[in-house]
C-alpha cells in the first residue's frame, strides 16, 4: 500500500459488521475473507507474530516473521492465509505479499518490507485442513 492510500483509510475507524454471524469454513472449504470470524474453538490454528515486535514505533524497512501454529493433527493450508488492511474500507492486500514471498504451513518471512508512514492496523487470518479459522489482529505504527 502507499502512504496516501494509508493516509486515506485511516481517516475514520470502520464501522462493526452488527449482522455479520460467526462463520468458519468447515462446510465449504474455501479461504477465509476480510469478514470471516472464527468460531472460538480452542482448537482453531493460531498465528504467532515473531518480528517485528509490535508495541512500539517501528522503522521501515523491516522484516516481518509469522508463525502458523497448527492444533491437533489438521494441517495449516497456507492458499487460505488472508492480509486484510483495516481503516475507513477494509481492502484484502494478500496478493501484494504472496506476490513477494512464499507461505508455508509453518507460516512466512518477508524481508525489507518498505511500508508507508502511519498508524496501520491489518488482520491475518489463515484456516486448516478442517476448515478451523485462525484470526490475528497486528496494529503498529511506522515513523
Amino acid at each position: 500500500m502507499t502512504e496516501s492510500e494509508a493516509a486515506a483509510w485511516n481517516t475514520t475507524q470502520p464501522k462493526e459488521l452488527k449482522d455479520f454471524s460467526t462463520r468458519d469454513l468447515r462446510e465449504d472449504n474455501t479461504a477465509p475473507t476480510c469478514h470471516s470470524t472464527p468460531d472460538n474453538d480452542a482448537d482453531n490454528p493460531q498465528i504467532r507474530i515473531l518480528a517485528p515486535t509490535l508495541g512500539k514505533v517501528l522503522t521501515a524497512p523491516l522484516d516481518i516473521n509469522l508463525q502458523f501454529i497448527p492444533t491437533g493433527s489438521a494441517a495449516i493450508r497456507p492458499d487460505t492465509f488472508r492480509v486484510c488492511y483495516m481503516g475507513l474500507i477494509t481492502m484484502d492486500i494478500t496478493k501484494r505479499i504472496t506476490d513477494r514471498v512464499t507461505v508455508s504451513e509453518r507460516g512466512l518471512h518477508v524481508t525489507g518490507a518498505q511500508l508507508p508512514r502511519g498508524h496501520h492496523r491489518l488482520v491475518l487470518l489463515v484456516a486448516d485442513q478442517r476448515g478451523r479459522l485462525g484470526r490475528r489482529e497486528a496494529v503498529f505504527d511506522i515513523d
